[in-house]
């Protein structure tokens, strides 16, 4: 039986915990007469959750394209037609929860996700100077999203090939740098990147320039805390839920949606209302995927993607981080 990353399931589910607040916000109509609770809600999602947890995952996407091909093709189980029909069955995903979710990203992970099958193959050092051109081209000069997931995209391939989440305590020294000097350019960048929006409205360079740092200093804290057991063990609710990803990344969009008409949310809803639902479905989410999880190795649309990838139901034993 394959071995799960551990590590990568609890980052999934991290990422996921701050995605929903986000999404929240896009699909309810909130009041625009804010508490004092409300700006501050405001300015700590501005400064710490807004485009910083799109960018993990957009990594982790990257993460399990290398661990996914790479296994394709140890098995001779050829891996440029296995995840072409992987990133297709994500494209059908990604455009059903478009139509409720304009803001989702599987449809864009899954059309990006093509360039990446050109490069399966190269050193791990190519992957690495793809992604620093395309993020700083992104970053420094065009602020255009979708160039930046992808060279997150071709950075999670790297980690992936470096095994860097397999093999943490191998660079715990280059992670504790990173993590600092992620940390030191925090504050700088993040003053930077409101400078530029005050002086020229460029909102995706803004919060890409302020969100980067955030992001590096998120991941590489998350690898050196989970390399202790103990660690490991008590964030594994959030491992559940990372490791069914997919499914409740999608439910999550549903829940919002029918909490939001059951209720009958109008548009005077406060944030801080929508905050603690958010987390009220995060943590029936960890419930329920745990309780799931127990009786299946997959979820639900886990399973979907999976059927469609090999044309097969999958083996009970066939668990994979990717």
């Amino acid at each position: 039986m394959l071995k799960r990353l551990v590590n990568l399931d609890i980052l999934r589910g991290f990422a996921l915990c701050g995605i929903i607040l986000i999404n929240i916000m896009q699909l309810v109509h909130y009041n625009m007469d804010w508490t004092p609770l409300d700006k501050g809600i405001l300015q700590f999602l501005h400064f710490a959750v807004e485009q910083r947890f799109y960018v993990i995952f957009a990594f982790l996407f990257g993460v399990g394209f290398h661990i996914f091909i790479s296994r394709a093709e140890a098995r001779g189980d050829r891996p440029r037609l296995r995840f072409t029909r992987r990133l297709i069955i994500l494209l059908v995903i990604g455009m059903i929860h478009h139509y409720f979710q304009p803001g989702e990203a599987l449809l864009v992970y899954a059309i990006l996700g093509f360039f990446l099958i050109p490069f399966y193959r190269v050193k791990p050092w190519v992957s690495l100077l793809i992604a620093l051109f395309i993020i700083g081209i992104s970053v420094g000069w065009l602020g255009i999203a979708q160039l930046e997931t992808l060279g997150m995209f071709f950075l999670g391939k790297w980690a992936g090939q470096i095994r860097l989440f397999a093999e943490p305590e191998r660079y715990r020294k280059g992670l504790r740098i990173t993590q600092i000097a992620a940390l030191v350019l925090i504050w700088p960048l993040h003053l930077s990147g409101n400078w530029i929006l005050d002086q020229f409205g460029l909102v995706d360079i803004s919060s890409m320039l302020s969100g980067l740092p955030v992001s590096v200093f998120y991941v590489t804290t998350l690898i050196l805390l989970l390399r202790q057991p103990r660690i490991e063990r008590l964030l594994t609710p959030l491992g559940n839920l990372g490791r069914m990803a997919l499914t409740n990344y999608v439910s999550q969009t549903a829940v919002i949606l029918l909490l939001s008409h059951l209720l009958h949310w109008p548009s005077q809803v406060h944030i801080t209302v929508l905050m603690i639902a958010a987390l009220f479905i995060l943590i029936i989410q960890m419930i329920l995927s745990s309780w799931w999880l127990s009786r299946f190795t997959m979820g639900p649309i886990e399973y979907i993607w999976r059927l469609g990838t090999y044309g097969q139901k999958p083996q009970r034993s066939s668990i994979s981080s990717s």
